[in-house]
């Protein structure tokens, strides 16, 4: 087996106040947020990303008031407001009906805290990436292996595709949901999900459409007072099996849209993905316009401006994993708890992730003698919330279209749909802390 030094140069480690050292697996939102809150809190860590870089895909994403919480304490918020856009009124969405030229307001979400702000990932990412010391970060390194500690005093070896392999005492997967670290976990512990790559994720039956639409062009194609206001206002129209979700990033400049059409056809059970097709897929113009044909004129017109359209088949983690944990190998973000995107919260869980982990790890009373027995606080605390936002946010894109809460009720819904984020934006991270320090005290 060739050894990490001979591969390529050995990696370095941040901090130096821990007697233990972190291996992060993924340079994704969450792996690098991670990675961050480590080095600053003293704990030596090194990140490895499969790709030549740090890189996003994708398009607008939005983050909640708990995960703008989370990177205060972090220290990462100030980076994070260069980028980020914030609507008036602290509007999350406005609920419409996407069928019928009126487009019926059904009622809006107003966040009561901080304000619901959207991002580009890649800006994101890249207002992260300045924080990480390069020397700590190593690419190309695609995993292809690891293996438990044969002592308490071993450490977990990591071997890559490229041959290189990397010793550490703690292993964190951040790679994502297709994640092959949580294949390393104990499937009668975790549960049927635990299983590397992409065999034990259920489709949701959506496919997801975007674009990012100039504003200019998208004001020219609604007309200049429709334009400017949609432009601007972040908007859901529903209808049944689908919605159409567009709000402003780039400061205003850019409006990002996410067509959703799901295939309901052995509802209530999810359809099965077609073997052999791929996730994402070039798609024409007009199986686009066909999709969303049933909308009204207003929205038509904005689904229009998706050029070279591609669609996106939406998974999920399903059943959600019981145990993020299996020694000193761990899962966290989208590896542990990956699904859709209906509430606007897999980013903020991965951030969540990641502020809990930082301070777990860095607390005075871990050391390396007790990190085993000291993980089980993320499972004990992490597990529950992380596991109550996934779920719920399938139920959402059910409850979106017809499908859930008040499905025959529109007036209902909008009524439901105003509280419906409570108990992911009013997270409490003081008591989660508290928690966390309860725990430590009683099981250390």
């Amino acid at each position: 087996m060739t050894s990490a030094t001979s591969a390529t140069a050995a990696p370095s480690s941040g901090g130096g106040r821990k007697d233990f050292n972190v291996a992060v697996v993924g340079g994704g939102i969450g792996g690098l947020t991670l990675a961050i809150g480590l080095h600053d809190r003293g704990v030596p860590v090194h990140i490895f990303e499969s790709a030549s870089k740090f890189a996003e895909i994708g398009a607008g994403i939005a983050i909640g008031p708990n995960a703008q919480n989370a990177l205060q304490r972090l220290g990462l918020y100030e980076s994070f407001l260069q980028f980020a856009d914030f609507p008036s009124r602290n509007l999350f969405f406005q609920w419409r009906m996407g069928e019928g030229e009126e487009q019926r307001l059904l009622s809006e979400t107003i966040c009561k805290q901080y304000g619901m702000a959207s991002i580009h990932r890649a800006e994101l990412l890249d207002t992260f990436v300045k924080r990480m010391p390069t020397e700590l970060c190593s690419f190309g390194k695609r995993l292809k292996d690891i293996q438990q500690p044969e002592s308490a005093e071993g450490k977990v070896r990591i071997t890559f595709e490229d041959g290189s392999t990397h010793d550490a005492d703690l292993v964190i997967g951040c790679d994502g949901i297709h994640s092959r670290v949580r294949g390393a976990l104990d499937r009668p512990t975790a549960g049927p999900s635990a299983v590397a790559g992409s065999d034990s994720l259920v489709w949701s039956g959506s496919w997801a459409y975007r674009g990012l639409i100039p504003r200019e062009r998208f004001v020219a194609a609604l007309g200049k007072e429709k334009g400017e206001f949609y432009a601007d206002t972040a908007q859901m129209l529903l209808t049944k099996d689908s919605h159409v979700l567009i709000f402003p990033i780039h400061g205003g400049k850019t409006v990002n849209i996410v067509a959703f059409r799901t295939d309901r056809s052995r509802w209530p059970q999810r359809t099965p993905f077609p073997k052999g097709e791929a996730w994402i897929q070039e798609t024409s113009k007009e199986e686009l316009m066909r999709d969303f044909a049933n909308y009204s004129s207003d929205v038509v017109k904005m689904v229009e401006c998706i050029d070279k359209p591609s669609k996106w088949a939406l998974h999920q983690v399903v059943p959600s994993l019981t145990s993020y944990i299996n020694g000193r190998v761990i899962v966290a973000g989208d590896a542990a708890h990956g699904g859709v995107p209906h509430q606007g919260a897999m980013a903020g869980q991965a951030i969540e992730d990641a502020l809990f982990l930082s301070n777990l790890l860095s607390h005075p009373r871990v050391k390396a003698q007790n990190l085993t027995q000291a993980l089980g606080a993320y499972d004990r605390i992490r597990v529950p919330r992380a596991n109550r936002v996934l779920e719920s946010s399938l139920e959402a894109g059910d409850t979106y279209e017809f499908r859930g809460v008040a499905a025959d009720d529109p007036a209902k819904l909008g009524e439901h749909l105003v509280e419906r984020f409570d108990h992911i934006w009013d997270y409490d991270l003081d008591k989660e802390k508290q928690q966390m320090e309860e725990w430590l005290d009683a099981n250390l």
